[in-house]
């Protein structure tokens, strides 16, 4: 009888992660919101749980398997940093769903290396299932 009432109660959707969450972008020094045209930057992420963001994150491990298997039969994959640019915007543009305050595509966002204090922003948040 317990379990029956305790099943009626439970409703597995309420310990689910939410699909998107804003992140409130800080400046290079981390000591306030970073500004455009007075306004705060936020961007828009896309929990880990989500079908794009486990999409993205397949891509990722199936091209880093090729390369393995690749090495193990002595055909060594040249890796670049440009590559490596390009690996990462690709899976952070596919969780990102706007960027707010700031007039940049994320694909350009995330391949701009000196705008790596915000990547590097977005990547530790998206990571943080507590953010969702």
């Amino acid at each position: 009888m317990t379990d029956q009432i305790n099943a009626a109660v439970f409703n597995v959707a309420d310990f689910e992660a939410i699909d998107t969450a804003w992140l409130e972008v800080e400046n290079k020094k981390g000591d306030a919101p970073l500004l455009f045209n007075g306004q705060p930057v936020r961007i828009e992420v896309r929990s880990p749980g989500t079908k794009e963001a486990m999409d993205a994150q397949h891509r990722i491990d199936t091209a880093a398997t090729i390369k393995t298997y690749a090495a193990m039969r002595g055909k060594h994959a040249k890796e670049t940093v440009e590559g490596n640019i390009a690996q990462r915007a690709e899976k952070l543009s596919a969780v990102t769903t706007q960027i707010e305050n700031f007039p940049i595509s994320a694909k350009d966002l995330y391949s701009n290396p000196k705008l790596g204090y915000i990547t590097e922003q977005v990547v530790k948040f998206h990571i943080g299932w507590e953010n969702f």
